[in-house]
């Protein structure tokens, strides 16, 4: 139904130049009066073009391309100091490193330089950096905690989802960027400190030696709906609903993940499968000077912690049909933060989607609107039914249960699907259940509607809790399409079971940090759900059953009459 096309690419390339002034010379450098511990540091941010810089690698399914000025925009920004052990030493603020200078050459827009101050670090010594933009909301709200003290890990900082603010984190005025992780080759695992050049004792010296280069990406996933087809979609001939027609008005992200790590994280993914660094979808092999990651762990990764839809609904945000609204167009993004899985894990229950909300005609409601394009469905059944024609086949089937036979009796009892006001059948979108309500009895006797009989009718209509009769308020259909990452790289044959075949299908689905997910709606080939369907929590994003549209006639009984003379 919708292909999705991966668009990676949307890395900032950050050179830093790390050098150090003062006008009191450093104890550690000779100088007289130097305090020990206090340095300055450069650092020239380059960020990316709004153009795409490379062509579609064929062996990731990449394209570059660096999206609106607004999404590489930066108001503030911060250093992060480690040791060569990885532990947290000092952090800076670099400001708003304006004024920004138009590059526009090597997939580069603009570059600024910023010099600010190191505290604890000696002149000479051997350090790592970490730069985090737009991490400031404002003077007090930050996206993401820093190490609260000296010798904190990064390690087990930077894989703290307790130290990100999401409802800030998402923002995307000032979207924030972090550290890319650096591929470094098959047995290894990709590296996101950079180890700082220089460390000098003046601004001149620091200037004048080589720069110390960060790459960094951005903190959110992208996700943009082509414009649908102008005239709708028309069901092609050969299936059920030939010649319907469906018109999407809006669509929405849906099973977004409400926790996130602070920066990209991938420790852990080659111990998971020791392959995976060697698997050419998973890195940039097409860089000489930087080979980005294509995957990476966020907080609910593994295990068998979300195996149950209420586990589901605490760890993903998931919408209703009023919460479906969302322009097509590439000017209209949504973001979310990144979801991704192991194999196990790969669920419906647990996967990003999108979900389109249409207007669906059927043949014989073409022209009508509002109520009147109200239709329904009969549990499994694939007939599209009016109000008049259901409910007169309810009426059936309960004058069947009742054992009425007799015309003058059966006058007496009508169908209301608009018994319960805006919660009956006729009025509120979804499944629903026969009830005692909906047969009415005009007769001066006693009606014989009692529990056993509504549950006979729901019985011989084939009415669940789980599959009710589905009613299409006003036309309304809701379609979904999970968002594949790697898409066309992991092709899969229906029927095929996953089977932990990483190589195959790792990766297949999910939205990783810093990529964009385009998204086009080429055709529609049935009717969608009457609501925003739940998830299914043990079922794979890609169904393993095998379903068939069966319609199944009953002939009438072949009637041969005789007359016998004896």
């Amino acid at each position: 139904m919708v292909n999705v096309k991966n668009l990676f690419g949307m890395a900032v390339m950050a050179t830093a130049l790390v050098a150090c002034s003062s006008n009191d010379d450093l104890a550690s450098n000779g100088h007289e009066g130097n305090q020990t511990g206090e340095a300055y540091a450069s650092f020239r941010i380059n960020l990316p073009t709004t153009n795409g810089t490379r062509a579609v690698d064929p062996k990731t399914g990449t394209e570059f391309d660096g999206g609106t000025a607004a999404e590489y925009e930066v108001k503030n920004g911060t250093i992060l100091i480690f040791d060569n052990a990885g532990n947290f030493v000092t952090s800076a603020q670099l400001g708003t490193m304006n004024p920004w200078t138009d590059v526009k050459s090597d997939g580069v827009t603009t570059a600024a330089i910023a010099t600010v101050q190191l505290k604890d670090v000696e002149v000479g010594g051997s350090y790592q950096a970490l730069v985090l933009l737009n991490n400031d909301v404002d003077a007090t709200t930050h996206k993401v905690t820093l190490p609260a003290t000296k010798g904190v890990s990064y390690a087990e900082w930077s894989k703290d989802a307790s130290k990100v603010s999401v409802d800030n984190y998402t923002k995307t005025d000032y979207i924030f960027m972090a550290n890319a992780p650096k591929y470094t080759g098959a047995t290894s695992e990709p590296t996101t400190l950079v180890k700082v050049n220089n460390i000098c004792a003046s601004r001149e010296e620091a200037q004048a030696k080589a720069a110390t280069t960060v790459y960094v990406e951005r903190g959110l996933a992208k996700v943009t709906m082509q414009n649908y087809k102008t005239d709708g979609y028309t069901i092609a001939d050969g299936t059920t609903y030939a010649g319907d027609k469906v018109v999407i008005t809006d669509w929405k992200l849906d099973v977004t993940n409400k926790s996130t790590y602070p920066v990209h994280q991938t420790g852990g993914l080659l111990t998971a499968w020791d392959q995976i660094w060697g698997e050419g979808r998973f890195f940039d092999n097409t860089s000489s000077s930087f080979k980005r990651v294509y995957w990476g762990e966020d907080p609910n990764y593994s295990g068998d912690a979300l195996q149950n839809l209420t586990a589901c609904q605490t760890a993903f945000n998931m919408i209703k049909n009023s919460e479906v609204a969302g322009e097509a167009g590439m000017e209209h993004p949504q973001y979310c933060l990144e979801n991704t899985f192991d194999l196990a894990n790969m669920m419906q229950g647990q996967t990003t989607r999108v979900v389109f909300k249409a207007v669906y005609t059927p043949k014989a409601l073409e022209g009508k609107t509002g109520d009147d394009l109200t239709f329904f469905k009969i549990g499994n059944n694939t007939a599209i039914w009016t109000k008049a024609n259901l409910e007169k086949q309810i009426k059936t089937v309960a004058l069947t249960a009742m054992g009425i036979t007799t015309k003058a009796e059966q006058a007496k009892y009508s169908v209301n699907l608009e018994a319960g006001g805006e919660n009956s059948i006729a009025k509120k979108a979804g499944q629903h259940l026969i009830k005692a309500e909906n047969i009415t009895y005009t007769g001066e006797g006693t009606s014989k509607v009692s529990e056993t009989v509504v549950n006979t009718i729901n019985e011989k209509l084939g009415l669940t809790a789980a599959v009710g009769i589905s009613t299409y308020l006003h036309g309304e259909a809701y379609y979904i399409a999970r968002i594949k990452h790697f898409n066309e790289l992991t092709p899969w044959t229906a029927g095929t079971p996953y089977n932990g075949d990483n190589k195959a299908f790792l990766g297949r689905y999910g939205v990783l940090r810093n990529n964009w997910y385009d998204l086009s709606v080429n055709s529609i080939s049935g009717l969608g759900y009457p609501e925003v369907p739940e998830v299914k929590p043990t079922v794979p994003d890609d169904e393993n059953d095998q379903y068939i549209n069966v319609e199944v006639k009953i002939l009438d009984w072949a009637k041969r009459s005789q007359s016998i003379d004896l």
